[in-house]
């Protein structure tokens, strides 16, 4: 999902600030455009190992299906 062409940007932004709390703007619109950027600052934020990031990932795409990570 390209960032800058969805008019809920910032609704977007909100639902995975509220999972996610330690990521930033710039974190979220990068790791829109690409999943293992999305992964690596999440792993570097939140203090996680890459299968604990990788399944809180796939359990936040699984409640969000209209909000699927682009992947690389």
């Amino acid at each position: 999902m390209a960032m800058g062409t969805d008019p809920r940007t910032h609704e977007i932004t909100m639902l995975i600030k509220s999972e996610w709390v330690l990521l930033t703007d710039e974190d979220i619109r990068h790791g829109l455009k690409h999943r293992e950027n999305f992964l690596d600052r999440l792993r570097h934020r939140h203090n996680l190992g890459l299968d604990d990031a990788q399944e809180q990932l796939r359990r936040f795409e699984e409640k969000n299906p209209s909000l699927q990570f682009e992947k690389s």
